[in-house]
């Protein structure tokens, strides 16, 4: 059993946690204007103005299927470094940084209703934490 830890940062959408890998997370902004993009998939918000530089952002919420639903000036962007370069994500807010072992992520591939864009459930005490796969939640992919 590999019991080498990881750090993860949790980013929460109604209540329901996600982590994120904290080597991925290059910084957290505040919800800002974003530009809309042409002929974007839905779940791309637009692009943000981040020191001069143009980030996508993707609405976390739409992204992972949910009903669409206007972020609030409280709501936060991370922006996380994917293998397509800097991305930020939509969310609630970023809740917790947490280690864990190894051996407290499941694979999701056993758990009906979940896609590639979760592969593995982390186990943090009495809290279920989905872990989401960068790659895939950025390349559109369903399944």
């Amino acid at each position: 059993m590999d019991n080498s830890l990881d750090q993860w940062v949790i980013l929460s959408l109604d209540a329901h946690e996600y982590a994120l890998p904290v080597h991925n997370v290059i910084e957290v902004v505040r919800m800002a204007a974003v530009r809309p993009l042409p002929e974007a998939p839905p779940f791309v918000a637009g692009l943000l103005n981040l020191r001069g530089r143009g980030i996508v952002v993707l609405d976390l919420r739409k992204r992972l299927g949910w009903p669409a639903k206007e972020p609030e000036l409280d709501s936060q962007i991370v922006i996380i470094q994917s293998s397509n370069g800097p991305l930020g994500l939509i969310g609630d807010e970023v809740i917790d940084i947490i280690t864990l072992p190894r051996s407290a992520l499941e694979p999701a591939g056993n758990l009906s209703g979940t896609s590639s864009i979760v592969p593995a459930v982390a186990h943090c005490g009495e809290r279920l934490i989905l872990v989401l796969d960068l790659d895939r939640l950025v390349s559109g992919e369903k399944e």
